[in-house]
């Protein structure tokens, strides 16, 4: 590790010296490591903070300028390594303007931006090539256990119920990388945040509970992985996340008029991939909406064909990931349509994440640029407003299938054979259908409408 006293910083260089004088301290009253840079000859001064902190001001070494390895300070080794390579990059940055004229001395605001720009080094990047969202999450659950990190803005251990609260969220992280992709610190967003919900809202969480999960995710995110990690997260803006308790349906869903316009759309003049995502998403919508880990995996021996009263119909069965049951559904000719296209077979999705992408754009080409009703707070304070294309994803063609096929009276018995949920009640909620709507849709059935034309003529027979 490279000294960090030097009250005259030397940095050797091929035919002379780099001589500024450099600090790292707390800054007075708290416990927020800063640099201080400064330039006798010249009289400047700089001085920034490097985004690190410690538990106690007692546990700073002034005379090293590191953290004390102490039971206090758990992250004590990881905090002077960063020190030890933010001077390393920084004396390299400065030796790098002055080695092109040995008699030039660095500015006040070149050593400004090469500490602002320390945040893109090496050191960072590596870090992001390591990173495991459970990894870090384990880790800091074995600290909080041996009391070895504090809550927020004070000095008490966690309860054992706040960490009980984290352990369930790793095993949800863990089912959501298992089943839809594994996290990292360009993907943790708003969209995440999406996906999250929409994965566990199809297998009957609640929302409060939902709601839970992910105050849980962004308390570790911005007190442990940003906080003490100093690790980057540059899509991730809590100000674009919502709050379930204002809105009980998230997602959205394409109308059976929207997803034929989306499968003849042009797209002659588009990649063959945006023509074979397209042609998935509305396969899956028309016939059975299942989900992406499901369509994913589907073969050519997943479409079979059989004769019913002398015509050929055509099926999709498949065995579903989640549940393991077996799924029938019969093809719509639409459906045919598409998979004529591929000689018979549906084409496969080489990526979740850029299917997503590419869907939003078909959208927006489609003309779904309506604003949805803005999900509001309380005070009626807009939080979210987005425009319906900006909420395709691929799973949107499973809420597709699921809410066309209700609005068409499918019985939800026989949606939930193809769909998968656990309960009615579960479904219900999934398309944003209350019980009492439900009710209210059973008096347009033939049974009522047969009983309510009950007249004195009809005669019951005892049996």
């Amino acid at each position: 590790m490279l000294p960090l006293l030097l009250p005259l910083c030397i940095f050797k260089a091929s035919t002379k010296l780099i001589m500024a004088s450099i600090k790292y301290h707390l800054k007075t009253g708290t416990t927020k490591i800063y640099i201080t840079i400064s330039n006798g000859r010249n009289s400047w001064r700089i001085r920034k903070s490097v985004n690190k902190s410690i538990n106690y001001r007692k546990n700073w070494n002034n005379k090293k300028q590191e953290v004390k390895i102490t039971d206090e300070e758990p992250f004590a080794k990881s905090i002077n390594t960063y020190l030890s390579n933010h001077k390393t990059q920084l004396l390299k940055g400065i030796h790098k303007i002055e080695s092109k004229d040995e008699n030039y001395k660095a500015t006040k605001s070149e050593y400004v931006d090469i500490i602002d720009g320390l945040g893109g080094s090496l050191f960072v990047e590596k870090s992001m090539k390591k990173f495991s969202f459970t990894e870090y999450l384990k880790e800091f659950i074995d600290l909080a256990k041996a009391g070895k990190v504090y809550k927020p803005k004070s000095k008490i251990e966690y309860s054992l119920d706040t960490i009980k609260g984290y352990r369930t969220l790793l095993s949800k992280i863990e089912e959501f990388e298992r089943e839809k992709y594994k996290l990292n610190q360009s993907n943790i967003s708003a969209e995440f945040q999406s996906d999250f919900i929409d994965f566990f809202q199809d297998v009957g969480l609640k929302n409060s509970y939902i709601d839970k999960l992910l105050d849980c995710f962004k308390s570790f995110v911005e007190n442990y992985l940003i906080a003490s990690k100093n690790l980057e997260f540059p899509k991730y803006n809590v100000k674009q996340w919502i709050n379930l308790d204002f809105d009980d349906s998230l997602s959205t869903y394409l109308s059976i008029e929207e997803l034929t316009k989306l499968t003849y759309l042009d797209l002659s003049d588009k990649d063959e991939k945006w023509n074979i995502i397209r042609d998935v998403y509305c396969f899956n919508a028309f016939t059975c909406g299942m989900r992406v880990k499901d369509l994913m995996r589907l073969k050519e021996h997943n479409i079979v064909t059989k004769l019913v009263d002398g015509e050929k119909k055509h099926y999709l069965t498949f065995r579903q990931g989640k549940t393991g049951k077996p799924v029938k559904a019969p093809i719509p000719k639409i459906g045919m349509e598409i998979l004529k296209k591929y000689d018979g077979k549906l084409p496969h999705l080489s990526s979740d994440v850029e299917s997503n992408e590419i869907l939003k754009k078909l959208g927006k080409m489609c003309g779904f640029t309506d604003y949805l009703d803005p999900i509001v707070d309380k005070k009626n304070n807009i939080l979210v407003k987005k425009r319906k294309y900006e909420l395709i994803t691929n799973h949107t063609a499973r809420r597709s299938f699921c809410t066309n096929t209700y609005n068409q009276g499918v019985d939800i018995l026989q949606i939930m054979a193809i769909s998968g949920h656990s309960s009615p009640n579960v479904l219900l909620g999934y398309i944003g259908v209350t019980l009492d709507e439900y009710a209210d849709k059973m008096l347009d059935t033939k049974y009522f409408k047969a009983v309510d034309n009950i007249t004195q003529d009809f005669k019951m027979k005892a049996v």
